[in-house]
């Protein structure tokens, strides 16, 4: 009868691992599993960035949509969409989530001062700024502009929920929001 010896198995399995071709052939599998090529089940769910991407949008709209905005605020910033991994660093993989369409608006008085350039920025940090009330027409009623708006922080909450709740399950160690 043939034996198995085990110990001879693991030892050359571990030399293989720690040779450069061995880690080469580690890089190149988790590279193809995080760029979403191939998908490996063991043990729990392998999560791909895109999929990460996917879960803090929906994490994101949730926040958006119970912050206290208004339907037609919503509407204008719930179309959100992620870009397609890029490697940064070993086994590091960066993927961008950002807001889809024109997130500017027209002010009551354009010429005076010009339109608001980020709704979503707005929205999440609010204005509070001392100017003289603007007077005009806003979809045809009569109105003076508001010079105190206060912030929802709707990407705040996000992040801090998705950290809280799904960074562990999707293997995400930071999220960084720019130009809010």
């Amino acid at each position: 009868m043939a034996s198995i010896n085990m110990n001879s198995i693991l030892a050359k399995a571990k030399a293989h691992m720690g040779s450069a071709s061995g880690q080469a052939k580690v890089d190149d599998i988790v590279n193809k599993v995080m760029l979403g090529s191939i998908r490996l089940e063991s043990g729990g769910t392998t999560h791909t960035p895109e999929e990460a991407a996917s879960k803090f949008i929906e994490v994101l709209r949730n926040s958006i949509s119970s912050a206290g905005l208004s339907a037609g605020a919503i509407e204008a910033i719930s179309d959100i969409s992620h870009g397609s991994a890029h490697m940064i660093g070993d086994n590091i993989y960066i993927i961008d989530v950002f807001f889809v369409g024109d997130m500017s608006r027209p002010s009551l008085d354009e010429s005076k001062y010009g339109s608001i350039n980020d709704i979503v920025a707005l929205f999440n940090n609010g204005v509070d700024h001392t100017m003289r009330p603007v007077h005009g027409l806003w979809h045809g009623k009569e109105t003076w502009s508001r010079t105190v708006i206060p912030g929802t922080h709707f990407i705040e909450q996000a992040v801090s929920d998705f950290m809280g709740n799904y960074a562990s399950e999707y293997n995400v160690i930071n999220i960084s929001v720019e130009g809010i």
